[in-house]
C-alpha cells in the first residue's frame, strides 16, 4: 500500500506547506495531495498552481489533486495546466477530479450546481482526448472545441492518471468507466463506503478493469495514548465535520443522529489514537476497502499547528515503519 499526505492548507503560510511536502518526501511518503475550495476563508484554491510549486521543491514524490473541481474549469485549461505540472515535475502528476458539493463554490463562478455531473462527464471525456489526440474537435452541451492540440504534451504516456472522487451511483459508474482509480473522500465511514465500492467494482469488472483501483483519504491524529488524542483533537474534528461535511445534503454521508461525540464520529471514519491502535485501524481499513493507496490528513482548523506537527512526527517515526513492516 502506498502512503500519501494531504498537507497543511490555508492554516499557515504556503511556505510551511512547502516545507511539509519536502519533509514528507524525505520521510518516505509516496504522494502529496492538494485539495481545492473556493469562497472559503481558510482553505486554498488552485491545486495545480500549488503542485507546480511543490514540484519545484521535490524530486520523486507523486503529486495529486485531491480533488480538482473539474466542472468549474474549461477542459482545455485543465489539460494544458495539467500537462505543464507533469512536465515541471518530471512526470509525477495524478489528476484527481470531482464534481464538487458546496453551493457557494458554484455560486462564486456563476455556475449551476445542478449541472456539475454533466459538466464533469463531458469534461473528463474530453480530457482523455486532449491528452492523447491532436486536432481535437468537440461539440457538446457545455463545451465547444475546435481543432485543439495540447502542447507541450504531458510526459506520462499515454497520459497522467485520472482518479475520480465520486459518491452517487451514476458518479460511481462514471468513475469506473472513465477513471484509473476511485479516490474515496475522508467524510464517509466504511459502512457508507461499502455500497459504493460494490457498484464501482461491478462496473470495473464489466469494463475489463478487474476489481478497479481504490485510494482512501482519512483524517489521522496520533498521540501518546487514545485519551490524549481525544482530548487534544476531538472537539476540533467534530467542529470541522459539522462545518465542512454535514452542512449540505450528501448522497452517502449522513450525520450521526443526536449529540455528536468524537467516539461516534470517528468510528470507521477517523484514525485517532496511539501509534499501535492507528496501525491496527489503518490496516483494517485498508483490508476492508482494498485500497492500494492510503492518504493521510493530519490537520483541521482548531488544532494548533505545533500539535499537528507532533502527530505527523509520531506517524513518521512509529506508524509508517510499522505499516511498511506488516506489508500493508
Amino acid at each position: 500500500m502506498k502512503i500519501g499526505l494531504s498537507p497543511l492548507q490555508g492554516q499557515a503560510s504556503f511556505e510551511e506547506t512547502l516545507r511539509e511536502c519536502e519533509q514528507a518526501e524525505a520521510a518516505g511518503f509516496d504522494s502529496i495531495w492538494l485539495g481545492e475550495h473556493h469562497n472559503h476563508p481558510v482553505l486554498y484554491p488552485a491545486p495545480l498552481i500549488g503542485l507546480a510549486a511543490v514540484a519545484s521543491r521535490t524530486r520523486s514524490i507523486r503529486l495529486g489533486t485531491g480533488v480538482l473541481l473539474l466542472p468549474l474549469y474549461h477542459p482545455v485549461t485543465v489539460a494544458e495546466e495539467g500537462a505543464m505540472v507533469d512536465i515541471i515535475s518530471g512526470g509525477r502528476l495524478i489528476l484527481g477530479i470531482g464534481a464538487g458539493y458546496a453551493p457557494e463554490e458554484f455560486a462564486a463562478f456563476g455556475y449551476s450546481i445542478k449541472e456539475r455531473g454533466s459538466r464533469l462527464e463531458e469534461s473528463a471525456s474530453l480530457l482523455h482526448r486532449l491528452w492523447t489526440e491532436e486536432n481535437v474537435t468537440h461539440r457538446g452541451k457545455h463545451y465547444q472545441v475546435d481543432s485543439v492540440t495540447v502542447a507541450p504534451r504531458p510526459l506520462q504516456r499515454p497520459r497522467p492518471p485520472i482518479w475520480f472522487g465520486a459518491w452517487a451511483e451514476p458518479a460511481m459508474r462514471r468513475a469506473a468507466r472513465l477513471g484509473d482509480a476511485w479516490l474515496i473522500g475522508p467524510s464517509a465511514s466504511l459502512n457508507e463506503i461499502a455500497p459504493c465500492l460494490r457498484v464501482y467494482r461491478e462496473v470495473c469488472r464489466e469494463t475489463g478493469k478487474g476489481e478497479g483501483d481504490v485510494a482512501l483519504i482519512r483524517y489521522v491524529f496520533v498521540a501518546s495514548n487514545v485519551q490524549d488524542a481525544i482530548r487534544t483533537a476531538g472537539d476540533s474534528f467534530i467542529q470541522a465535520f459539522e462545518t465542512m461535511y454535514f452542512r449540505w445534503h450528501h448522497p452517502v454521508v449522513k450525520r450521526p443522529a443526536g449529540r455528536l461525540t468524537i467516539e461516534r464520529l470517528a468510528e470507521n471514519r477517523i484514525i485517532l489514537g496511539d501509534p499501535k491502535s492507528c496501525v491496527e485501524e489503518i490496516t483494517r481499513m485498508q483490508r476492508e476497502s482494498g485500497a492500494s493507496h492510503f492518504i493521510c490528513r493530519f490537520s483541521v482548523p482548531g488544532i494548533p499547528r505545533e500539535v499537528c506537527q507532533k502527530s505527523l512526527d509520531l506517524f513518521r517515526r512509529e506508524v509508517m515503519p510499522a505499516l511498511r513492516s506488516t506489508g500493508a
